[in-house]
């Protein structure tokens, strides 16, 4: 274990026969800036350096006495002289962070923070460092939401962007929605947020546009595609939320865990929350998702639940799964309005086909192609099953082309190709395929498959059926909203009966043309125009309507509450309450920890069903006094947690919190709320 270089610079002095007389002086030194007196503190600090040049603490300590008495040209030097001494101790350059951000050096401040953090920092110093690199450092003259009703938040789809090359579904969705929203100038802004926080920041068309162009032709996750995205990102401006009009979270808006914050913010300025949710499989089938994303997704809806003012689902399918889900938990009732996506993988119509080095293996030979993500949920494990089947009743199936990125939980599918030498020889598995190459994969293949076995809507279905190309999928979910008449579905467990209908379709001659001629009967493409006019429209209709009630947790007598999600036993169902929305204003994301304050003020909106005491509980780092309601607790070394007791009346509160300690107003207290609860008053 890596000694800390200032404890073993203590270990040194405490060798030094001069030792107890300087530090002495340092204890005055210490002890008049606690107390205010910056002077006199500055006096001491400079006389006991002096004797002891070499203590980088305490150059750091008269840095910040200098800040404070307003002396930036004195500061700034004892800082990089602590950090001479020691490079590694990561409080310095936390320190000196604060102070470059404070005379306004934000670039210098973030590479200070960047640092501290690499070093090991603690999380204000992590949490400066993220303020840092939020969005707004040059706002753009365009950058500005104007007269726009709609405010749609691509804040996941600029995070999936960064490290990923091709979107999927979901960013395919907000891709589009983009597109429609920059070639209809007026009618939408385009913002972003962060996780757990409640500011909002306009974005550029001009820039979002050059964004999607460079995308188009060079994919995402390069080099290049993040800086355009740190471009937009410096480029934006901050916006206020506004009355009466509406905040369009179409992405994934569980990413980073939720955000109360910038929820309770907008309802309490008039402004509509709403969502487009795509599915509700992680709660519905937790069974083919990763624990991560099923905790995450859970406690986000749980608490984003309460704060939607109506709803749009990606089908009928979903919309009637999202009314059963609200029903079932006592959530508030609202407008849950079904708009089916489009059927195209994109609006232009189709060039001629692209065979690229990765799929020129595949030109002029017979295959059937299922496009998705290899996992348990869209259960390409069945057309494995099945092609096993063909062949061992002496057929002779063409290839199958899985064209799909590795997701997770993918043992059982693997070894079910390494079981059998003959059908590996049968699957080829393509990963990281631009669209162009889908797209010429499309337009060559025999017909699609589709055996998943939950989809919100089920975009390759679409994509298929729109190229002409018959699609043979599940009987699931939306997949036969999808497709209707012109799709041939299938139970997605049934192996022998799916065998039979590829059967057919491969060697049974004329089947194919057959199905081929359904579809183009009974097949009516749907383009992003026409879904997207059906989203606006539905948005428009709730702008100027007044604002939703903010959600409060209730809390009731002789219960523990935790405002963390992982305090043990302490967190409750993520459906059945929801402490985290008593986190209004001024509090960090929650953690193992609990509730940091992010400065010296913070607010909680709660309920409670009866006249008692309210029991707060915190813990600091360093010597505090937390307030409210008239009553202060005090924290110091010795007792750093305590219970802070405050008289409340039944009802809706909203409960102004103070703390405060000997650090200046520049540093967060460095206090955590870890538990609330209602208490009887005994008669």
């Amino acid at each position: 274990m890596a000694i800390d270089p200032v404890d073993l610079w203590r270990l040194v002095i405490a060798r030094q026969s001069w030792r107890l007389r300087s530090a002495r002086l340092r204890k005055k030194a210490e002890e008049a800036r606690v107390k205010g007196r910056l002077r006199l503190a500055q006096a001491l600090y400079r006389r006991y350096l002096r004797l002891r040049p070499d203590d980088p603490i305490s150059w750091y300590v008269l840095g910040q006495v200098y800040r404070d008495r307003h002396r930036p040209t004195l500061a700034e030097p004892c800082y990089h002289h602590a950090l001479t001494l020691a490079p590694d101790y990561w409080r310095v350059h936390a320190a000196l962070g604060r102070f470059l951000r404070s005379t306004g050096r934000a670039r210098e401040a973030h590479a200070a923070f960047t640092r501290a953090v690499a070093l090991g920092a603690n999380e204000q110093t992590r949490r400066a460092l993220l303020d840092l690199s939020a969005p707004g450092l040059r706002p753009d003259a365009d950058a500005a939401p104007g007269a726009a009703t709609i405010w749609i938040d691509i804040a996941d789809l600029l995070i999936f962007l960064r490290d990923n090359r091709h979107p999927s579904g979901i960013q395919r969705v907000q891709l589009e929605l983009l597109r429609q929203a920059i070639s209809r100038p007026g009618l939408a802004a385009i913002i972003t947020t962060m996780p757990w926080d409640r500011r909002i920041w306009c974005l550029s068309p001009s820039r979002i546009a050059a964004m999607l162009q460079l995308l188009d032709s060079k994919g995402g996750g390069t080099e290049a595609i993040r800086e355009v995205i740190k471009d937009v990102l410096e480029t934006a401006a901050e916006a206020e939320p506004q009355s009466g009009l509406v905040l369009f979270q179409p992405g994934a808006f569980w990413i980073g865990g939720g955000n109360p914050p910038l929820h309770h913010r907008v309802r309490a300025a008039g402004m509509k929350v709403v969502p487009l949710i795509h599915d509700l499989i992680p709660v519905r089938m937790p069974e083919v998702c990763v624990p991560e994303l099923v905790e995450e997704f859970s406690v986000a809806l749980g608490e984003a639940a309460h704060s939607f003012d109506a709803i749009i689902a990606n089908s009928a399918h979903t919309a009637a799964d999202i009314g059963a889900f609200m029903a079932r938990h006592g959530y508030p009732l609202v407008p849950v309005v079904a708009v089916p996506l489009a059927h195209r993988l994109a609006e232009a119509p189709p060039g001629a086909p692209v065979w690229t080095r990765q799929i020129a293996s595949l030109r002029d030979k017979p295959f059937v192609l299922c496009v998705g993500t290899i996992e348990p949920r869209k259960n390409q494990i069945l057309l494995l099953q099945v092609w096993e089947s063909l062949l061992e009743q002496g057929l002779e199936p063409p290839l199958l082309v899985i064209a799909g990125k590795r997701g997770w939980l993918t043992d059982q599918f693997d070894a079910e190709l390494e079981w059998s030498p003959a059908l590996r020889k049968r699957v080829r598995i393509m990963s990281d395929l631009s669209d162009a190459e889908i797209e010429t994969l499309y337009t060559q293949c025999l017909f699609t498959a589709f055996p998943s076995l939950a989809e919100g809507w089920g975009l390759p279905v679409g994509e298929s059926l729109a190229r002409g190309r018959v699609c043979v999928c599940s009987n699931r979910d939306s997949m036969p909203e999808v497709g209707g008449a012109a799709a041939i579905t299938i139970d997605p467990l049934d192996v022998p009966a799916a065998a039979a209908v590829f059967r057919r379709l491969l060697f049974t001659p004329g089947a194919l043309r057959e199905a081929e001629q359904t579809l183009r009967e009974n097949f009516r493409p749907r383009g992003w125009p026409e879904v997207t006019e059906a989203m606006f429209t539905a948005l428009a209709g709730l702008a100027g309507q007044p604002g939703g009630g903010l959600a409060a947790p209730l809390l009731r007598p002789g219960i523990r509450y935790r405002p963390s999600s992982r305090f043990e036993d302490d967190w409750p169902e993520p459906f059945a309450f929801q402490p985290r929305l008593m986190l209004a204003e001024g509090w960090w994301k929650p953690g193992p920890e609990g509730a940091f304050m992010a400065g010296d003020r913070a607010t909680l909106h709660l309920a409670v069903t009866e006249d008692g005491e309210l029991g707060l509980r915190f813990v600091a780092r360093e010597p505090a006094e937390v307030s409210a309601g008239g009553v202060t607790l005090s924290l110091t070394l010795a007792q750093p947690g305590g219970m802070l007791i405050v008289p409340v009346k039944a009802g809706r509160l909203r409960l102004e919190l103070r703390a405060r300690t000997g650090l200046g107003p520049e540093v967060p207290p460095g206090v955590w709320l870890t538990a609330v609860e209602l208490r009887r008053v005994s008669l």
